[in-house]
């Protein structure tokens, strides 16, 4: 959360990433997370891997916000300057990481059948690779998507509502 402690702005710096979410990002994510998990030493337990929690990175609240591509479901990974960041994109990077959607705001009024699909992806990713995975969401009362959020916490980063 502190300036330059991103590790999405950490992946942007490879050269082979424009953008976090757009390519490369997969398989520096699968890199990230090998080496966490081949450290010397270290005994393996739970979520072991690269995490992506986009309340507590600044540079995933950022790209969440960045021109309403969170409303609509369109964005992340179209290139150029108009990139947002999508819980499909977060999904799709989650393959390879340690543990899957991570503080992610949505509506207050989100259906619990657009909940259940999001943990029925979550659940298919784990099992199909064998890894601990969570979804951790953060539904919002009285936001609809596109609204910003408004912790007032010292550990939280505000950023907009995803669409689900």
């Amino acid at each position: 959360m502190e300036e330059g402690g991103s590790v999405a702005t950490a992946m942007e710096y490879l050269e082979e990433i424009d953008h976090f979410g757009g390519p490369g990002t997969v398989g520096a994510a699968a890199a990230i997370t090998t080496a966490l998990q081949s450290l010397p030493g270290i005994r393996l337990t739970g979520y072991c891997g690269l995490m992506l929690p986009v309340c507590e990175d600044q540079r995933l609240a950022d790209l969440a916000m960045q021109s309403g591509k969170c409303d609509n479901g369109s964005g992340g990974g179209g290139g150029g300057g108009d990139v947002g960041l999508r819980i499909a994109d977060l999904l799709c990077v989650s393959s390879v990481c340690g543990v899957g959607v991570d503080t992610v705001p949505l509506a207050g009024d989100v259906s619990t059948e657009r909940l259940t699909a999001l943990i029925l992806d979550m659940a298919g990713l784990a099992a199909r690779w064998d890894k601990n995975l969570s979804c951790r969401v953060l539904p919002f009362a009285g936001k609809q998507v596109g609204d910003r959020t408004d912790f007032d916490s010292p550990y939280m980063v505000n950023t907009n509502v995803f669409h689900l």
